[in-house]
């Protein structure tokens, strides 16, 4: 509903209208044959709208990420954008200077305190995030006490394909958002139940149990759900609504071992012991997912961290120099690292005999994420403590839900496999 309203208000104040004589709004997004794609705006009182494309820089438009549209004389903008490659992008009209969702396009996607329209061209490279024509599992809004930080928080559970129907137990992933997401963020953008739906099908990954968590500890559920008390500012109305990550980014992975795991394994039939438990992150949540996990290593038996956001944990981020290439990365802390003795000390448990504890410890980057030179450092750290990691190093990727979505799909299908595979 807050979405729609957000809409509506915009259309109003900017003019958009259903032009005089015209029976129905115009189609858009319309996707063409040959995968170009037009948008349109109907608006006929603004003087300038441009169409803009916030997906990341591995979706590129070929035209630019910021395409002027042009008027037609009943008052519609339109541009025509593409040929496009097969993906899930966001999108938004600038009108007058002012960012406005696509009101024809019924697919709002949100990511933190970001709203845009989504546009999903089908194809090869998005079967697996469509809803497709195979079992479904079940997505559930679930309450959970965390006497640890003196809340109860809401988080999303994914339940596989015959879980209600069954009586069989199933080993569970704790999957963590990045900085700015919420609980909502790996189903409304990351698509992880389709993603587990359509694998689980196709029999490239175990079936399991989802729990996907508020990792801002000082939340009881995403932003866009629950109100600020009276005199608190409302979401982005803080000076600086980043300041203080540092400070508490590691309330919630205790909260997570403390509370979040026995409520999980109390209710729901989990296989309640390491070996049928992993954690894994993008960014912020990469950096919560290892910070767990290297310090109880007697919960957890499978690690992954996605763009791991490292230089977010307190007191071992260091300046550097912007790399040779800095031009093409895209994404956070590209003049910011990590000390690697500091970061050691927050993992005492990250050394050579964690080889023989994890059954997988994965870490994957977009070669074009800011990141890059910290994941440099952590690799370096691993090999000279001789633990092993698998690690995914995928090209033209930078800090993007696209890249989050593979990194899933390829994670999800090593999970839990028996040891002989």
């Amino acid at each position: 509903m807050r979405t729609t309203v957000i809409g509506m208000t915009l259309w109003a104040c900017l003019g958009f209208a259903q032009p005089a004589g015209q029976q129905a709004l115009p189609r858009s997004p319309e996707i063409l044959p040959d995968r170009r794609v037009t948008l349109r705006l109907a608006a006929p009182n603004a003087t300038a709208v441009k169409a803009v494309n916030t997906s990341g820089g591995y979706l590129d438009w070929p035209q630019g990420n910021s395409v002027e549209m042009t008027k037609d004389d009943q008052g519609v903008w339109s541009a025509t954008i593409g040929p496009l490659k097969p993906e899930y992008y966001i999108y938004v009209f600038n009108v007058d200077g002012v960012t406005a969702l696509d009101p024809r396009n019924v697919f709002v996607a949100r990511d933190g305190m970001r709203y845009g329209s989504a546009l999903r061209l089908r194809g090869d490279a998005t079967a697996n995030y469509d809803v497709n024509d195979v079992p479904h599992g079940t997505v559930s809004l679930v309450w959970c006490p965390a006497p640890s930080l003196n809340l109860t928080r809401r988080m999303y559970v994914y339940t596989p394909p015959g879980y209600e129907t069954g009586s069989a137990r199933y080993p569970v992933l704790y999957l963590l958002h990045g900085g700015g997401g919420d609980e909502d963020a790996w189903t409304n953008l990351g698509r992880a139940p389709e993603i587990l739906d359509n694998l689980i099908a196709q029999g490239k990954a175990q079936p399991m149990i989802v729990v996907m968590t508020n990792g801002n500890a000082r939340q009881r559920a995403s932003q866009d759900f629950i109100a600020p008390p009276p005199g608190q500012p409302g979401p982005g109305q803080a000076a600086n609504p980043a300041a203080g990550i540092s400070s508490i980014i590691l309330k919630f992975p205790q909260s997570l071992v403390a509370d979040v795991i026995p409520f999980v394994d109390k209710v729901y039939r989990t296989k309640a012991d390491r070996e049928n438990r992993a954690v894994a992150g993008l960014s912020m949540g990469g950096a919560q997912a290892l910070y767990a996990a290297f310090n109880n290593l007697d919960k957890f038996a499978w690690v992954a961290g996605f763009s791991g956001g490292y230089p977010l944990l307190p007191g071992i981020a260091v300046p550097i120099d912007p790399p040779a290439d800095a031009a093409k990365l895209r994404g956070p802390d590209i003049t910011r690292s990590i000390d690697r003795d500091k970061f050691a000390q927050l993992l005492p448990q990250l050394n050579a005999d964690a080889n023989s504890k994890l059954r997988l410890f994965y870490l994957a980057i977009g070669t074009e994420d800011g990141l890059i030179t910290t994941h440099g450092v952590v690799k370096q750290m691993l090999a000279s403590k001789g633990v092993n990691a698998m690690i995914r190093e995928l090209p033209g990727y930078a800090h993007e839900w696209s890249f989050w979505r593979v990194s899933l799909a390829d994670l999800a299908s090593k999970l839990f496999q028996p040891a002989s595979k």
